[in-house]
């Protein structure tokens, strides 16, 4: 009896841990931000890994060192299968929809070799960096070739100028942009004929003043044995819907990896916050391989040091942090692209030949609405929001700097400082004291001035009363002398 009633009370307990809610899993990496004084202050994770396949997943074979992928407005995302020499065409679920292994080009069969870029126009066009091949290939969005553009020609390209595109992206004007492998002239333009126009943006000389004085000192034989002073080259590139070109360098030693370049190629990037879109304040510093840009002037940047992804918005500042190296879900072996659609990130393993897909947190939601809010100008909206990610995260600076910006709006002066104050933004806390000042002297001008006449009026009354009082004894001192 007592055995019966033991197995009973088991088989309850355990109908009962069946019914109850399972424990959500740790997340495989801490979420922070950096504050004004560049101090790492933990923070609620905007993002978590909802799950990551492989070719042999959805039934097309490993993916070989994959290099690049590209998602397209209508959700499709297009990944770039180096070394298999294919484009394989993923829908919102997860299945391939295409394959795209090679094509005829002008009566003869042509194949990719060891491309390395991809990007898709809004036609649907779809333009490849056939890295090895030292063209640029465009086709159609069923795969069929359109045409393949070459190497520049021009009288201020140097004879030994060699071609290896890496990166392509084209803007609603249908120039084309390529980042080439061993180009320091910046970045490679052509117009919508295919025919060179130039380059742009060039990334400024950095040296070592050590080896410039040794320069100036040394004969020309010594000089052209020494390392030679040349521009970074581009590692990467995006375009946004207003056509700036954002780019990133994977130089460590560089102040400015990420620019944001006009059509002139001049850097116009914004950065209004204490530090610019550097990544890890580390010793270590981060290295961009990758940047994608989303809507609302929101940018991300991937580091192959640590293997995260940085999100910036559009005055450069530390939106949220996601993602490390690691062997479990959400971490990476070898990250080399991240994309993004909606509320979802898409992060491209080369060596594990593996997509993961990040789906937002509440905390993330929020953030990224209010900041779209915020973006647009809609402060008051924003505030609200701003307000419920500060009951998630009490330390989170841009959510005081938002709230604050609303009430200097509204005209509430004072309690805008404090927000301002707490979110250390001291331009607009400048705007705000000076605002709250002048409202001050003009509510209080008047009982001031009343004052400070009365003052005035007593200290002359009593001073005059002292003189008077002085003439006084000065006069019975005269009468008791006579």
């Amino acid at each position: 009896m007592i055995i019966k009633r033991s197995i009973l009370i088991l088989a309850a307990a355990m109908i009962i841990a069946s019914l109850c809610p399972k424990p959500a899993h740790a997340s495989p990496y801490e979420g922070y931000t950096y504050s004004y004084w560049g101090d790492a202050v933990q923070s609620p994770i905007a993002y978590l890994p909802s799950k990551a396949i492989t070719g042999q997943e959805i039934g097309i074979g490993p993916l070989a060192a994959p290099s690049d992928m590209f998602a397209a407005p209508d959700g499709n995302l297009y990944v770039l299968d180096s070394g298999n020499g294919r484009i394989v065409v993923l829908n919102s679920e997860w299945k391939a929809i295409r394959q795209i292994q090679g094509f005829d080009n002008n009566g003869k069969q042509d194949n990719f070799n060891m491309p390395e870029g991809i990007f898709v126009s809004g036609a649907g066009h779809i333009y490849v960096a056939d890295t090895e091949n030292r063209r640029v290939v465009v086709l159609d969005s069923s795969g069929a070739f359109i045409r393949e553009i070459g190497a520049p020609k021009s009288e201020v390209l140097s004879d030994n100028f060699e071609y290896f595109p890496r990166k392509v992206i084209v803007d609603k004007a249908g120039r084309i942009y390529v980042v080439a492998r061993g180009v320091f002239d910046g970045i490679i333009e052509f117009d919508s004929d295919g025919d060179f126009t130039g380059f742009i943006g060039t990334n400024p000389v950095q040296f070592d003043p050590v080896d410039l004085f040794w320069k100036t000192v040394s004969t020309k034989e010594q000089r052209e044995k020494m390392i030679r002073f040349v521009p970074i080259e581009f590692n990467n590139v995006d375009v946004d819907t207003d056509g700036f070109i954002f780019t990133t360098t994977a130089d460590k030693q560089t102040a400015i990896p990420v620019k944001r370049l006009n059509p002139s190629g001049i850097d116009v990037l914004r950065i209004n916050g204490a530090w610019g879109p550097i990544g890890d304040f580390s010793r270590e510093r981060s290295a961009f391989i990758d940047i994608d840009v989303s809507g609302n002037g929101v940018y991300r940047t991937l580091d192959s040091t640590r293997g995260r992804i940085f999100t910036y918005n559009e005055d450069g500042n530390l939106l949220y942090v996601i993602g490390q190296l690691g062997n479990q879900l959400g971490t990476f072996k070898t990250p080399i692209a991240v994309e993004s659609f909606g509320n979802r990130i898409f992060v491209l393993d080369r060596d594990l030949g593996m997509i993961t897909e990040f789906a937002a947190t509440k905390f993330g939601s929020l953030v990224n609405e209010a900041n779209g809010l915020y973006s647009m100008g809609k402060h008051d909206d924003a505030a609200k929001l701003w307000e419920q990610v500060l009951k998630l995260d009490a330390n989170y600076e841009m959510a005081y700097v938002g709230i604050g910006k609303s009430m200097l709006r509204q005209g509430e002066y004072k309690q805008a400082m404090t927000y301002l104050k707490l979110g250390n933004d001291r331009e607009y806390y400048s705007k705000a004291l000076t605002k709250f000042r002048r409202e001050y002297m003009r509510e209080y001008f008047g009982t001031y001035m009343t004052g400070v006449i009365a003052l005035i009026l007593i200290v002359m009354a009593v001073r005059r009363g002292m003189r008077i009082r002085k003439e006084g004894m000065k006069q019975d001192a005269v009468s008791q002398g006579r």
